[in-house]
């Protein structure tokens, strides 16, 4: 019988009034997308509940913690009616897969970066449908999460209670995704409904990096627990996330097998309609068990995968023309396999390194694996090989890897669990201009300053947080800003904000490693300008606003927050424009 309304009022008049609200963690991965929630009463690891059923026939088993992040539209797909998406696609279908990595696919290139990303796209993994976009994509894809994971939790605590009972979205984000693909992740959550409806105007979303999710689920573990021994004050621990899409994650190794696939087969293979080979595909699901079983094998030296496909005088060592099956070996598997898994331990070796360089003393004793392919045998047994021969690091992989991200944001958001400090992995600023520097500046960069007459050199950097410096969460810079204004421009003033990835940090904004992250807005509509004390310039009045930016690090909303305070007072805080590129 449903609630009366007089009762429905009183009991959101008591939510209004007590704390209670519920934490969702959401981990939406590259390859699969998984969630987990617990309500404020909750204390423990063990209360955070993992949402363990998702929709569609393609599943092997009734229980899966995570769906895979794809979608298939009915436009592309005579055969369906409506949208399809993680298991509702099945093999035939046209689906989009990968489009995660499209968010950020505008941002430089580290030295770990897969050069074999972009040549990815042309199997047809990471492609868009015509006429929508990667923010489009994945919009589509999180409204169906939304809804999924809004009709599980109801099912628990009714729909009447999770009516009235806020909710905070904590979304996992890769740690080097740049500011823009953050606020692209941002977007697209909220127009798929995550604290965007108008009927739920309490929820919120923030952003929490998935090593660091990783590392609150995996100290919970091994500070509470016995497993794999406790973490005690003073051990240094690293956790190496392998998940799908990361540097160290399984779809190199998938782009490994296309390049494989193509170069043995050539248009054969390339030509292929792209539901025969995408993610989800018979041939692909096939794979992956293959890929994840592999080190577990007990002398198997070949493997076999269904693959409707014609090739011409084939080599029957590679395809079995008559069964449509191609054949790889063990020896093919380690060539995909040890050039992903030498990048893991050259990057992890580095770490090791900075680690000791840091501290002057090795400070790492524990390496914890997480992530989907922190569970693949091989990768462990290289990892044994290669750090744990000596006793003096211990390499543990806690129980269901997969999971350890959606755990550790719905930790943080039930127990504020974080680092104390983190380190700045870029450095940011904006351009002014200084004081002429006689043989040091171009005379191409120098102008005079209407207000003060003085000789000024345009364009140099004014890095207010530099790669490598720590902050905690919250962390604030104020830099005092003069604007130069006069009566007939707009009072609308746009600051140009910049980054590098540089360990030395460019003088100048014009320097080919200096990027725009976007455009600050600080709007002087509302500010007594006879404040500023004009100076006449040819009966002219010329005025220097005066003001303080501050930029906040660290905002548990996971992007960038500006404040402009001026008279002592802040006249608002300022919105940024984030640089659009092809990919959005």
């Amino acid at each position: 019988m449903p609630w009366s309304q007089p009762i429905l009022r009183r009991l959101e008049a008591l939510s209004l009034q007590s704390s209670h609200k519920i934490i969702v963690g959401v981990d939406y991965g590259t390859t699969f997308t998984g969630a987990s929630y617990v309500t404020s009463k909750g204390r423990e690891l063990s209360d955070i509940v993992l949402i363990s059923s998702w929709p569609g026939p393609s599943k092997d088993t009734e229980t899966v913690f995570k769906a895979p992040s794809r979608i298939a539209y009915s436009a592309d797909n005579p055969r369906i009616n409506k949208d399809c998406w993680g298991y509702q696609v099945e093999p035939g279908m046209i689906a989009y897969s990968w489009t995660k990595l499209l968010l950020d696919q505008g941002t430089p290139l580290t030295q770990y970066d897969d050069p074999a990303l972009e040549n990815a796209s042309e199997t047809g993994i990471l492609k868009l449908p015509e006429g929508k976009d990667a923010v489009q994509v994945v919009t589509d894809y999180l409204t169906q999460v939304y809804r999924h994971i809004l009709k599980t939790i109801s099912k628990n605590i009714t729909e009447e209670a999770l009516r009235i009972t806020p909710i905070e979205f904590w979304f996992t984000v890769p740690a080097i995704w740049s500011d823009k693909a953050q606020n692209a992740t941002k977007i697209a959550a909220h127009r798929a409904g995550f604290a965007g409806s108008f009927l739920r105007r309490r929820d919120k979303i923030f952003l929490i990096s998935e090593p660091e999710a990783a590392a609150i689920t995996a100290l919970k573990k091994y500070t509470t627990g016995i497993m794999g021994g406790s973490v005690k004050t003073g051990d240094g621990v690293l956790i190496c996330d392998c998940g799908g899409g990361t540097v160290c994650g399984s779809t190199a190794i998938d782009r490994n097998f296309y390049r494989l696939m193509s170069k043995r087969f050539g248009a054969a293979f390339d030509k292929l309609p792209v539901k025969r080979k995408s993610a989800g595909s018979e041939f692909m699901k096939r794979f992956e068990i293959i890929k994840r079983d592999f080190g577990n094998s007990d002398g198997q030296s070949t493997f076999e995968l269904p693959l409707n496909m014609t090739v011409q005088n084939a080599d029957d060592r590679y395809f079995d023309e008559e069964e449509r099956l191609v054949i790889i070996s063990s020896d093919d598997l380690r060539v995909l396999f040890d050039p992903v898994i030498a990048q893991i331990i050259r990057l992890v070796k580095q770490q090791l390194q900075d680690a000791r360089g840091q501290n002057g003393k090795e400070m790492i004793n524990r390496i914890v694996l997480v992530g989907g392919f922190g569970d693949s045998e091989y990768l462990r047994k290289a990892f044994r090989s290669s750090f744990g021969s000596t006793g003096k690091i211990a390499i543990t992989v806690p129980d269901n890897p997969q999971a350890a991200i959606v755990q550790g944001a719905a930790l943080r958001g039930l127990e504020g669990l974080r680092s104390a400090t983190k380190r700045c992995r870029r450095h940011y600023g904006f351009d002014w201009g200084i004081h002429f520097r006689q043989g040091i500046d171009s005379e191409d960069s120098a102008f005079y300053d209407a207000y003060t007459g003085s000789k000024m050199a345009s364009g140099v950097m004014n890095w207010i947080i530099k790669k490598g410096d720590r902050y905690a969460d919250n962390h604030a810079m104020s830099i005092p800003v003069a604007w130069e204004h006069h009566p007939s421009w707009s009072l609308r003033k746009t600051i140009l904000f910049h980054a590098s990835d540089q360990t030395v940090a460019p003088e100048r904004q014009n320097n080919k490693d200096v990027y725009s992250v976007g455009n600050i807005v600080v709007d002087f509509s509302n500010v007594d300008l006879s404040r500023f004390n004009p100076r006449f310039v040819y009966g002219t009045p010329v005025y220097h606003l005066k003001f303080e930016l501050k930029v906040i690090f660290g905002a548990q909303e996971g992007v960038l927050k500006f404040e402009a305070i001026s008279q002592g007072r802040t006249i608002g805080q300022t919105s940024i424009d984030f640089t659009k590129d092809q990919y959005y």
